[in-house]
């Protein structure tokens, strides 16, 4: 059989949005026989994957810029419309000390994905120790000026983000708001489905409580039930028209647990 013979098609929502499904990365080794067959090579995962779903979103720009060759050789291995969701990097967002060498190098990786059509969302995605203070929103006009054009969305890890006030000033600046699924546990955010603009973003971080504040790894071994999968469906299927594109991510990558709980989706989406 031709593993290659099919590809992912782009879905319709009930309200007409545009779905853009996939995983928080598509490179790991322990996908191996969970997602990707063995007789799979590895330079022909991104290609598998594309087959399957018809969005990433690439995270290990946060811990290095890829170069603009790189992106090009990605983009050429999926369809004409295959998107790319791209992580700022860590210097952007962490240590928040990015060089303008930075951003130039982050805008060049970008060329081939915009030039190419396949341009998703640029994420930012900050950590719980970013403040809720003056100077912070005038960090994240900076950053948004950084970007142009391009179309980006803000992460924040703590609660304190989301009141409704704070979420506004969030949005005049310019970024589309990520909802997030995360544990419940003190200070983490329970956001819902963010709407009130023409892009909805949701990452799904899994709500493995025990691990969240431990090994990294760990924090994202979580699988998603039928029950916890049936309650997005319904809030995705409520979107307004005003909707026009929904990108949605599984970030509980350990041991392929993202990608099946992406199949999951993508299949109660569909009954």
């Amino acid at each position: 059989m031709d593993l290659f013979q099919t590809k992912a098609e782009k879905k319709l929502l009930s309200g007409g949005a545009s779905l853009y499904l996939g995983t928080s990365g598509y490179s790991f080794p322990h996908w191996l026989n969970v997602f990707y067959p063995s007789r799979i090579a590895r330079k022909d995962w991104l290609r598998y994957y594309a087959l399957k779903f018809n969005s990433v979103e690439i995270n290990s720009t946060y811990y290095r810029i890829l170069s603009e060759s790189s992106t090009g050789r990605m983009s050429d291995s999926v369809p004409d419309d295959f998107s790319f969701s791209v992580k700022l990097h860590s210097s952007m967002t962490h240590s928040r000390d990015a060089t303008g060498d930075d951003w130039a190098a982050f805008g060049k990786m970008l060329a081939p994905l915009i030039s190419s059509g396949r341009m998703g969302v640029v994420l930012a995605q900050f950590p719980w120790s970013f403040p809720l203070e003056k100077e912070s929103f005038s960090y994240l006009r900076t950053l948004r000026d950084n970007l142009g054009s391009k179309k980006a969305a803000v992460e924040f890890r703590h609660k304190k983000w989301y009141a409704e006030d704070v979420l506004e000033q969030v949005r005049e600046i310019g970024f589309t708001l990520v909802s997030t699924d995360l544990p419940v546990l003190p200070g983490l955010p329970e956001t819902g489905l963010l709407t009130g603009e023409d892009t909805v973003y949701l990452r799904l971080h899994g709500r493995n409580s025990g691990k969240w504040w431990g090994n990294t790894q760990e924090r994202y071994d979580y699988l998603y039930s039928g029950r916890e999968m049936i309650t997005w469906v319904d809030k995705l299927r409520s979107l307004s028209e005003d909707v026009k594109k929904c990108y949605v991510f599984f970030n509980n990558c350990h041991m392929g647990k993202a990608a099946l709980n992406a199949k999951d989706i993508q299949r109660l989406m569909e009954e």
